[in-house]
């Protein structure tokens, strides 16, 4: 049955105790982060395979504990998580906020790293995951895949269908979707301008998630925004392969 257009998704009738937030970024952010400082230690060059390996931590962490702490743990339903079709009109609000947000969070991006240890460090963070090995299909590929479809899925699992919905039956609207979104930018944390772009971006996605009522909303506009940001960067590589004397970056 379509959500009609501005049903909100229902929190749980009762404000579910901290102890439930506390045990969803323990398990979910807190194994990601762990994983992942370790693997920093002793891993010094990114390769394609270790970035592959990377979305694959992410869907393991986060989504595996979107559905083993809500869906199992709490007996959810999928429909009852906000995997519930969205009325048609949702798909092109999805869209057009998309398209609108992604160039006011680069600027955002742009100056708040500007303003924290310089735009180039920042960007040298996302392109050694991204793109290790320079241009490729396959390296495009892979990223395509995991960085633009299996890692906004498991974060929106994690993040709006796990924490939002603590956030849901605790506080009014606004305060639930600002709060919930500073976990959002913390989760993203290996840059300044990636946290204060990553802020914007879950406010948006908080925002619909309510207002379409189903999960899909942002999981849609997660994957096109993370998928036009791969096609971009590798267009620029592309370009810059073509034409050596040309830096895009």
């Amino acid at each position: 049955m379509n959500a009609a257009p501005g049903a909100p998704a229902q929190p749980a009738p009762q404000p579910a105790p901290w102890r439930d937030l506390a045990l969803y970024l323990v398990v979910g952010a807190g194994s990601l982060l762990a994983t992942s400082f370790v693997a920093a230690y002793f891993i010094h060059e990114f390769s394609i395979g270790l970035s592959l390996a990377a979305y694959a931590l992410n869907v393991a962490c986060l989504g595996g504990t979107a559905w083993l702490l809500g869906l199992r743990r709490r007996k959810w339903s999928w429909a009852e998580f906000g995997l519930r079709p969205a009325h048609w009109s949702w798909l092109v609000v999805a869209l057009v906020a998309t398209l609108a947000v992604l160039p006011v969070r680069l600027v955002v991006a742009s100056v708040v790293q500007s303003a924290f240890g310089g735009l180039q460090q920042g960007l040298q963070l996302r392109m050694d995951l991204f793109a290790p090995d320079g241009f490729s299909w396959v390296n495009f590929g892979v990223t395509l895949l995991g960085a633009g479809v299996l890692a906004p899925i498991a974060e929106e699992f994690y993040f709006r269908g796990l924490i939002h919905r603590w956030f849901m039956t605790r506080f009014t609207f606004w305060p639930r979707v600002l709060l919930s979104s500073l976990v959002f930018a913390l989760g993203h944390i290996d840059s300044a301008g990636v946290v204060a772009a990553s802020y914007l971006m879950g406010i948006v996605l908080a925002a619909l998630f309510e207002r379409s009522g189903s999960l899909w909303v942002p999981i849609l506009i997660h994957i096109i925004n993370n998928s036009l940001v791969v096609i971009l960067l590798y267009a620029a590589l592309a370009l810059m392969r073509l034409f050596p004397g040309l830096n895009l970056m």
